[in-house]
């Protein structure tokens, strides 16, 4: 059983709210006791005629990956909304524990279909606190050269902000 069982969005329009409000957390913030942990949230509008079955698939794939991955704390894979748009997230131990897991093999097959199944998607990163007992903080995570969000969108899916290394690297071209 998971830390983010019976998490439920508060609205329809969770998706676009922010991650602090989108969610009713009492329960999940009990579950994960006091701590510090890193959120990696992705935001995004689905193509119409995506291939649903298929990126059910590839996300299943890579959800059981990283639960068997260091650090992986809970994954919370968010509801379809009639506006296409969804949010899921994952926590994580630690941001070094989550950058390891998005080099893995199921993830980089699964990031493989973002261009083809998204119209737009946006990388939100959190450090996420709780304290004797409190309610769970949300806060942007702010390592230096890492920005707290990145926004993509367009046929071309590239982003607007580039991220501070590539998640995956690319090859370099051959030359014989």
């Amino acid at each position: 059983m998971g830390v983010l069982d019976g998490l439920e969005p508060v609205s329809e329009r969770y998706a676009s709210a922010p991650v602090a409000e989108a969610f009713a957390w009492r329960d999940a913030a009990e579950a994960l006791g006091d701590g510090e942990w890193y959120m990696v949230a992705f935001r995004s509008i689905r193509r119409v005629g995506a291939d649903e079955a298929r990126l059910t698939l590839y996300d299943h794939l890579a959800h059981e990956e990283a639960a068997a991955a260091p650090g992986f704390v809970d994954y919370y894979k968010g509801p379809f909304a009639p506006d296409r748009s969804c949010l899921s997230f994952c926590i994580w131990q630690s941001r070094a524990d989550a950058r390891a897991a998005a080099g893995m093999p199921a993830h980089v097959r699964a990031v493989s279909l973002v261009e083809e199944m998204y119209e737009s998607y946006t990388l939100e990163f959190h450090k996420v606190t709780r304290t004797a007992g409190g309610p769970l903080q949300f806060a942007g995570y702010d390592a230096a050269g890492s920005p707290e969000h990145v926004h993509v969108s367009g046929l071309g899916l590239h982003p607007v902000e580039p991220p501070a290394a590539p998640l995956v690297q690319a090859p370099s071209p051959s030359t014989g």
